[in-house]
């Protein structure tokens, strides 16, 4: 906030918004939000398969391997 004498004796008000970085747009703060939401659910599946105790793609594929061999 700044003040300041007009013309005419009396004070004047100026606001701004502080913003994290001057050079930040709407819409690059918009990417870096989605972006962060991206990166949440790529940790949320990394936890889903580092929970899994089998792998049944993964076995079915081994085992139709083994069985042409």
């Amino acid at each position: 906030m700044t003040d300041r004498p007009n013309i005419h004796g009396s004070w004047t008000y100026s606001f701004s918004q502080p913003y994290p970085h001057p050079s930040l747009s709407f819409g690059a703060m918009n990417r870096a939000a989605s972006l962060e939401a991206e990166l949440d659910r790529l940790a949320m599946v990394d936890r889903w398969v580092d929970a899994m105790l089998t792998y049944p793609d993964a076995e079915r594929i081994i085992n139709t391997i083994r069985e042409k061999i």
